[in-house]
């Protein structure tokens, strides 16, 4: 149990710094910004909650406010994500710009007002405040986060669009992970503190699966096939006119 939390809390992180690499060199960083400062946060995050972990004697408290605004600051950046998505993927590109706009705006409300009733259900968790607020943001955060990657791909659909493009990695992989962790919040207030350790393990469990769908979907990006000889080039289109009016004239 001790080595499969230390490598689902490390494995992740270094694939993620793997996957940042890749992002920065193929400079994909300029077309989700947001997102690439969400990544290299959660990098930073890392190596802070590390560092503590590993220090002697073990601070408690500082460990677990590190962690709670960590995780409040990635709450805020992957909802800004998921609207960065719906700018590049949908609004961006349709005609229904003016009514997608407030279509996501109103699920964001829905989901925010949901959200901030369900929470109330995790005040009796931890008798520590500490805990109850990381409880209270981290399931408003998935389940808003779960309810917006959903409603994206149901316009995504409504509207015929391709995601053929790394993009889609991203927003499944945060799909993945928001709603993994919605099921690791129902443990902890099904079974409380007897489950902490199953539901840490599903919570890690689901941001491995995460980052490997954002890694392989950036090769994958890279990987279509092209057919050069498909395509008509102008040069071949001026000799088919020539040889045309050649023929009309005779």
């Amino acid at each position: 149990m001790l080595f499969a939390s230390y490598y689902l809390w490390t494995a992740p992180h270094i694939l993620l710094g793997v996957f940042l690499i890749c992002l920065l060199g193929r400079g994909l960083q300029r077309q989700l910004p947001i997102f690439a400062v969400y990544v290299v946060f959660e990098l930073v995050q890392f190596i802070v909650l590390f560092t503590i972990s590993l220090h002697s004697p073990f601070q408690v408290a500082t460990y677990k406010w590190a962690l709670v605004i960590g995780d409040g600051i990635n709450s805020v950046l992957e909802l800004a994500i998921i609207y960065e998505l719906a700018n590049e993927l949908l609004i961006s590109r349709s005609r229904l710009a003016s009514v997608l706009r407030p279509a996501l705006q109103a699920v964001l409300a829905v989901l925010v007002l949901g959200a901030a009733i369900g929470s109330g259900a995790f005040s009796e968790i931890s008798v520590q405040r500490v805990n109850n607020i990381f409880e209270m943001i981290d399931f408003s955060s998935n389940l808003i986060e779960a309810g917006l990657v959903l409603a994206l791909f149901i316009f995504a659909r409504a509207l015929r669009f391709s995601w053929n493009s790394w993009t889609v990695g991203v927003a499944l992989g945060l799909g993945v992970s928001a709603s993994i962790d919605l099921v690791s919040d129902a443990l902890r207030a099904e079974w409380g503190n007897r489950a902490f350790s199953a539901a840490d393990l599903t919570r890690m469990t689901g941001f491995h699966i995460c980052v490997v769908i954002w890694l392989v979907s950036v090769f994958l990006a890279h990987r279509i096939p092209t057919f050069p000889d498909s395509k008509l080039k102008i040069s071949d289109l001026e000799l088919w006119d020539n040889e045309l009016q050649r023929m009309v004239q005779r």
